[in-house]
């Protein structure tokens, strides 16, 4: 490897130490941001379980409180209806009895239905000098005033109900009047029970309004806090991608170097192999004699080796006649 590529390697390996180290810290400030915002998450949950208890309390004393105030305004309805009725009965002792229904309350027309039907019913059992047609009369009368009674029923509550004997006009204005001072007082208890009642409710709203707003704060704390980890997870990840490819790179450059030596390595082992060890040739070489065929050592041809045994033979036979010349 170079020198230049060695530099380079040399910076990659600092810029991706610096990455990794930057790296940790972004990881522990996310992960930071991720515990703040799970810890603020479970205390908005406390806190809203609190509220949703407190909620339950208010909706019962609520409810309470209703019946009370629904059973204050039947006795209203009542004193009402029977300060009518002592209006009426004030007017029908001094002008006789008006037919104003529809100017009447149905609690005040189902009185005097009611007292009408007592009324007839009673004179029908002991008035024995009617005669047949005036009975027959005052029974078809009977069951029209049953018929609107059942009509006006529905929509008068029991409570409210009032008995009218319009036999004994007097003394039904005095019962009426005291029926409608206990009316009248019933329905004030029952109004002061229940502002007593939401006076204590109003500490309840004020309890459950601040723990509304705690969780409201816990609830945006958390938010916060996922926002902030979010933003470093997002940070997190581009540098991530710039690791990888560092890392990448660095690791082509490995491959590269590792295959550059391999290389290396088999050239010089090439080059210092000799032919005795070179296991291909004699691989080859036995091949070549378990087919047939001859094999020569020290690099000659066998046309050579007969040329080279009669040069031989030449030689010697100079070199005899050449001492027999000599002996001559």
């Amino acid at each position: 490897m170079s020198a230049e590529e060695d530099v380079k390697d040399d910076d990659l390996h600092q810029r991706l130490h610096a990455m990794e180290t930057k790296l940790r810290r972004l990881k522990q400030s996310r992960n930071g941001h991720s515990d703040n915002a799970r810890s603020y998450a479970s205390q908005r949950n406390a806190v809203q379980a609190q509220r949703k208890e407190l909620q339950v309390d208010i909706d019962e004393r609520l409810s309470e409180q209703k019946k009370i105030r629904d059973a204050g305004n039947i006795q209203r309805t009542r004193r009402d209806g029977i300060q009518e009725q002592i209006r009426i009965l004030f007017e029908r002792s001094k002008a006789g009895r008006k037919h104003h229904n529809k100017a009447k309350s149905k609690v005040v027309q189902l009185a005097e239905t009611v007292g009408d039907i007592e009324r007839i019913s009673l004179r029908i059992e002991t008035d024995g000098t009617l005669s047949l047609e005036a009975e027959n009369k005052m029974v078809k009368k009977l069951k029209e005033l049953e018929a609107r009674r059942q009509e006006l029923l529905p929509d008068v509550d029991e409570e409210a109900r009032i008995t009218v004997d319009l036999e004994d006009i007097e003394g039904s204005i005095q019962t009426l009047r005291a029926e409608a001072d206990a009316a009248h007082q019933a329905f004030v208890d029952a109004m002061g029970t229940a502002d007593e009642m939401w006076d204590a409710l109003k500490e309840r709203f004020e309890e459950r309004d601040q723990l509304s707003a705690e969780a409201d704060r816990h609830h945006q704390a958390m938010l916060d806090e996922r926002k902030k980890a979010d933003e470093f997870h997002e940070q997190l990840s581009a540098l991530l991608d710039e690791v990888n490819e560092i890392r990448d790179e660095l690791n082509q450059q490995r491959l590269e170097a590792e295959k550059w030596i391999t290389d290396h390595n088999e050239s010089v082992r090439k080059a210092r192999s000799t032919p005795d060890k070179d296991t291909d040739l004699a691989e080859s070489l036995t091949d070549m004699l378990l087919s047939g065929g001859s094999v020569t050592l020290g690099g000659t041809r066998p046309d050579d080796a007969t040329s080279s045994s009669n040069r031989g033979k030449k030689r010697r036979r100079r070199s005899a006649g050449g001492g027999r010349r000599a002996g001559n």
